[in-house]
């Protein structure tokens, strides 16, 4: 299995550099002059082109980005996506799809289903499955990207998601799992041969509190779950409609005959009491023998579907009714099951675990088999109060969670992981998100040069971690906003992410080194200001990723690359810390190249306040 190479770890055989001329004695401030050394030895392995993935949720015709009557994304979506060099994308979502039912998300659109959301995006109405698997292929295969699938390890049976891999992958004839041949299905579908998606992850985020669905409060019982299945007691939960889990799809209209069905089937059969208007009702097997007046239901427990009388076979609820249920929910599988079914349908995938604690690492030991966990890294910014305020403690956070995320879960599954084949990590979603509590932030603010920062630092981190893929959260949502990597419909947006991005793309393909920065400045924040990933590719070239992350300070460094001619620098800049693209002001953040020549050993370069640059540099 893939796995990281510590930097920490790795010796240092320095290239150094002559000062140049003028400048030994350091600034007009006094300081010392700041001093870029780069290595030739290597801390990581190349850096793929799918450190540059996005989260790309379905709903909405994927947020507005699907056009369904041409039965194509819209052009504009897949002209940003192209530019900005999107690696990967991992569908259906995150949170929104934890329910997601993939079954219903293929065929003709007038043949599918509706779904119910897990949160996060929308409420808990129904939602369409306009934008399917296929459809997402489509505009993957549009921008020259891969796919990475998180499936639903809440609601969904065994047999579905092994199901949903032979349709992904599986070969015509095949047939891996026997039954339906879902690889058939796919090429009546549109598309004969298989997709050949290798990342899979189960879940997202199941130890948060918004996202528990049937399981567990208690966390150490909630994650035994997840990893062994089980069932659970749901205490006094509205019902609702297949695809509605509104409080309003638990209330009768005075029809006969309704039916409802429980949030999270199946059911432990006889482990339910359903109460309309507080009072309890009975079951029973068959409604026909029931009289008029009957206070009864009967219940599939499969499925959960509770059915009510037609006023001559047992009572109707009265209009304005509200039906609550008690039930057990279960069995349900858990990791272990999905993983076993998933691999035999296509051995050669991965499946990550979405727990990304050091307890899901203790709890699977040397004997239960996974492949790698899928992190989340989120700085959380304390977004109250001025943007010089916000800038400035915010600055050191993604180191931090760099080494509190990737570090810690390391060193667990060396400790407790098996002792060959190490499982390894990805980072399945990463990004910022607010502390809670604070805020509100300035206008714009998630899409600032001080965000775009932040998202910087974490993607250092990873390369520098050997992450093999990384998602940006999150790829675009349904109305304006400067939060997503395109914005949102209608008008998607090149963002400062999106640049920032292009920039990092520059990196694909080459080898992340040692490198040491000689006097360093301190930040406005008690940070250092430059923050630098240095890589080599086979042909001799090397490439700089500088943050300057200092809010009104410029660094002047000499850089040490020996050889002649010049080097290639691109900065991706705005007026103030604040700056954001939008549709009226598209460039407020913007990247300017240039070149710089090479003077002796070396090249002085002056990195300006709040700056990302990537500097390209030809073999000597």
């Amino acid at each position: 299995m893939k796995r990281f190479i510590s930097y920490a770890a790795a010796s240092i055989a320095l290239v150094t550099v002559a000062a140049t001329p003028g400048a030994a004695s350091g600034d007009a401030s006094g300081r010392a002059d700041t001093v870029i050394k780069v290595s030739d030895t290597p801390i990581a392995g190349k850096v793929p082109r799918e450190i540059i993935g996005a989260n790309h949720r379905w709903p909405a015709k994927g947020l507005g980005m699907w056009d369904d009557a041409a039965g194509k994304p819209v052009p504009r979506m897949v002209d940003l996506a192209r530019q900005t060099g999107v690696g990967l994308v991992r569908y259906p979502g995150g949170t929104v799809a934890n329910l997601f039912n993939w079954k219903k998300a293929i065929g003709s659109q007038a043949g599918r289903g509706c779904q119910v959301g897990g949160g996060f995006v929308g409420g808990a109405e129904p939602m369409d499955s306009i934008y399917g698997p296929d459809e997402n292929q489509r505009f993957v295969g549009q921008i020259g990207a891969r796919t990475t699938i998180m499936t639903n390890a809440t609601t969904q049976t065994v047999a579905d998601a092994a199901d949903f891999v032979e349709y992904l992958n599986a070969p015509v004839g095949s047939n891996p799992n026997g039954g339906k041949d879902w690889a058939k299905v796919r090429a009546d579908n549109g598309h004969a041969e298989p997709y050949g998606i290798r990342a899979w992850e189960l879940g997202n985020e199941l130890y948060l509190g918004n996202q528990r669905y049937w399981r567990a409060e208690d966390l150490d019982a909630r994650l035994r779950q997840y990893v062994l299945g089980g069932t659970q007691r749901q205490i006094d939960q509205p019902v609702g409609k297949e695809c509605d889990h509104r409080e309003s799809a638990a209330v009768s209209n005075g029809a006969a005959s309704q039916r409802f069905q429980v949030w999270y089937p199946p059911v432990v059969p006889r482990s339910q009491v359903v109460r309309v208007d507080g009072a309890e009702w009975r079951a029973v097997g068959n409604l026909s023998q029931a009289g008029p007046d009957d206070a009864v239901y009967s219940i599939d427990a499969k499925r959960g579907e509770i059915r009510f009388g037609d006023g001559k076979h047992g009572r109707i609820p009265a209009e304005g009714a509200r039906i609550r249920a008690d039930y057990g929910s279960g069995p349900h599988p858990g990791f272990v099951d999905y993983y076993k079914a998933m691999k035999k349908a296509d051995p050669s995938i991965d499946i990550c675990s979405a727990w990304e604690t050091t307890k899901f690492v203790e709890l699977m030991g040397k004997d239960k088999p996974y492949d790698c966990v899928g992190v989340h890294l989120y700085a959380r910014p304390d977004v109250g109060g001025a943007p010089e305020k916000i800038h400035d403690s915010a600055m050191a956070l993604a180191e931090n969670v760099i080494r509190d995320e990737l570090d810690r879960l390391t060193a667990a599954i060396d400790r407790f992981g098996p002792d060959k084949d190490k499982p390894y990590l990805e980072v399945s979603e990463y990004g910022q998100i607010k502390q809670p509590g604070t805020g509100p932030a300035p206008k714009g603010w998630a899409g600032s040069v001080s965000t775009t920062l932040i998202h910087a630092d974490l993607l250092v981190g990873m390369i520098e971690h050997g992450m093999p893929l990384a998602i940006s959260s999150n790829l675009n949502a349904g109305g304006p906003t400067a939060g997503e990597l395109f914005g949102g419909a209608p008008d998607f947006i090149d963002t400062a992410r999106a640049r920032m991005l292009r920039l990092a793309g520059g990196l694909a393909g080459t080898r992340p080194v040692e490198n040491e920065v000689v006097n360093n400045p301190g930040g406005d924040g008690g940070f250092k200001a430059l923050r630098v990933l240095t890589t080599r590719s086979s042909d001799g070239s090397v490439r700089l990723f500088v943050l300057n992350r200092d809010r009104d300070t410029p660094v002047t460094a000499n850089v040490a690359l020996p050889g002649s001619g010049e080097v290639r620098v691109h900065t991706l800049n705005g007026a103030e810390i604040s700056s954001f693209n939008t549709k009226d002001d598209p460039d407020a953040v913007k990247t300017t190249t240039t070149t710089a020549p090479r003077t002796g050993t070396g090249v002085k370069h002056t990195f300006p306040a709040h700056s990302i640059t990537l500097i390209e540099a030809p073999a000597p």
